[in-house]
């Protein structure tokens, strides 16, 4: 009987040791993290609230920045600048002033 209380208080740290060795080395060499990381090609930039149901977002995609309002229900593109900075609407924009007229 003593014999197998002495084998059990050996086993069972060094199961344990060895346990808690692989859990280190995996977490030490996951696969995937060794590579470079990824550069996004999709940025948020800045995001302003506006209210407590929306928020103006400006996004940073393919070397433009877009404009978005963002609220609980859609996604509406409003501007996009290009490269250099000049801004060009999108085909179906509105101007500010129509889209608050047309709320009101």
């Amino acid at each position: 009987m003593t014999y197998y209380i002495v084998k059990l208080l050996i086993i069972l740290p060094l199961m344990a040791g060895l346990i808690y060795g692989a859990l280190w080395l995996y977490r030490k060499y996951q696969p995937g993290v060794a590579q470079a990381p990824h550069e996004r090609e999709l940025k948020c930039i800045e995001s302003l609230p506006m209210g407590t149901a929306g928020k103006l977002s400006i996004i940073d995609f393919a070397g433009q920045k877009v404009l978005i309002s963002v609220t609980r229900s859609q996604i509406t593109h409003l501007a996009t600048a290009a490269a250099n900075g000049g801004k060009t609407p999108p085909q179906d924009a509105r101007s500010f002033g129509e889209m608050l007229n047309e709320k009101l």
